[in-house]
């Protein structure tokens, strides 16, 4: 037994030759457009997602539109028809964006006050505590009990999209990945007044399908007003 060899089993080749998986694309939401790129065998590759429209299939968002890769050192290249299905959101963080305030009726000068005037109220009533120490406003609540914070309910948006793409031919862009189940997680930090619009139509199309009781008469007019900025 002792000099008994023993020999590995032989690889196949196509176990050598797989591509390996692409699970996720990140974009961030640049005018109407999902900006991103990804790195594969020591090179990197830009892509974007232009949707031109927004359909509701079985309850749940789906955008479709045109996806280009940019392939160093060679044209873009570009795939029509790629849609996107929406599985979850992540809500945004920090104040609910100004114009989101106005049209729930709920601005105050708090939240749309100047850096110095933030600095200001911050501050806080003086006390007798300790230096440093101020009194805090008790935690207001909704009706089911529940502490009401930044951006809930009527104040609420979506920080964070995360689709599912349609199979995509990596062969026939030149990216050295298997892109045939991918999703693509898109962050919404706007940063010009486009993005900033989107985000409040995407939010707005996403509370109505979370709202059931609101569905019916909110979200044909966030659907349509969401496909007239996409185009």
């Amino acid at each position: 037994m002792l000099n008994e060899q023993y020999s590995k089993p032989p690889q196949s080749s196509s176990g050598r030759s797989a591509q390996t998986k692409l699970h996720t694309l990140h974009a961030v939401l640049r005018g109407r457009v999902f900006d991103g790129k990804l790195e594969a065998r020591g090179k990197t590759y830009g892509f974007v997602f232009l949707p031109n429209q927004a359909t509701i299939v079985d309850h749940k968002l789906v955008l479709t539109g045109r996806m280009g890769f940019s392939v160093p050192q060679q044209a873009t290249r570009f795939v029509d028809g790629v849609r996107a299905g929406l599985m979850a959101t992540q809500g945004g963080m920090g104040v609910s964006p100004v114009r989101r305030q106005l049209l729930a009726g709920t601005a105050q000068t708090a939240q749309t006050a100047t850096p110095d005037q933030k600095l200001e109220q911050e501050k806080g009533p003086e006390t007798d505590l300790q230096p440093g120490l101020h009194a805090f406003e008790p935690p207001r609540y909704d009706d089911l009990g529940r502490p009401k914070v930044e951006a809930t309910g009527s104040l609420a948006f979506v920080g964070v999209l995360y689709f599912k793409l349609s199979p995509i031919d990596n062969k026939s862009i030149g990216v050295p990945l298997d892109m045939s189940d991918v999703q693509l997680g898109a962050r919404l930090a706007p940063t010009d007044d486009l993005a900033r619009d989107l985000q409040l139509l995407f939010s707005d199309v996403v509370l109505s399908l979370e709202n059931k009781s609101e569905e019916e008469t909110s979200l044909g007019p966030a659907l349509a007003a969401l496909n007239k900025a996409l185009k």
